[in-house]
């Protein structure tokens, strides 16, 4: 005669762009404590955890400690050191059933290079601002000093979810919508200058 164990499903964990809302790829994971009859896998960007049905649930709920496992993806985001974990891991509270864990982007520049629309020469002298498109009025703003002729960059800070994207402002006009690439700190973008 065979036994039937039965399985639900406990817990859904992903790790989410705190700036895009995309879920991170690229996941490795482990139980702490791994309690008995509990089980996970992980798919392309989440962590399913599963647990039998006729195992009674341990007194705590256990943490899930999820690596991200992909060297240049974790490069470019807040991964602060947990004590006794592997670098690059965060630790998770399994306390429902669908978790999304927000991990920040690190500090990045955005570099943008004006052209004038006739000639191509560069286009220097303006004030160049990334205003969010989303969020309170007024809008946040990041200032891109010119650092060059025609060329204009932004200290490195915090692309947050409301520049994600923002708008390009030329001496105040809107030249275009943009975002920055989070895949690398640095983002360059070669613009004709319209405004």
């Amino acid at each position: 005669m065979l036994a039937t164990v039965t399985t639900t499903l406990r817990h859904r964990v992903r790790l989410v762009h705190a700036s895009t809302g995309v879920p991170i790829a690229g996941l490795a994971a482990r139980l702490l404590p791994h309690p008995y009859g509990w089980s996970l896998r992980t798919t392309s960007d989440a962590v399913i955890v599963a647990a039998r049905t006729d195992v009674a649930a341990p007194p705590a709920p256990p943490h899930l400690a999820v690596r991200v496992t992909d060297g240049a993806t974790a490069d470019v985001l807040v991964l602060p050191p947990v004590p006794d974990q592997p670098p690059r891991t965060v630790l998770v509270d399994l306390t429902t059933e669908e978790i999304d864990v927000p991990v920040d982007p690190v500090p990045m520049t955005l570099t943008v290079v004006l052209t004038t629309p006739s000639t191509g020469a560069p286009s220097a002298g303006h004030t160049v601002t990334a205003r969010a498109t989303s969020g309170p009025n007024p809008k946040p703003t990041i200032d891109l000093l010119q650092v060059d002729s025609g060329v204009y960059r932004s200290a490195p800070v915090p692309w947050t979810a409301v520049f994600t994207p923002s708008d390009l402002l030329v001496d105040g006009s809107l030249l275009r919508t943009l975002a920055v690439d989070f895949s690398t700190t640095a983002t360059r973008v070669h613009l004709v200058d319209t405004t």
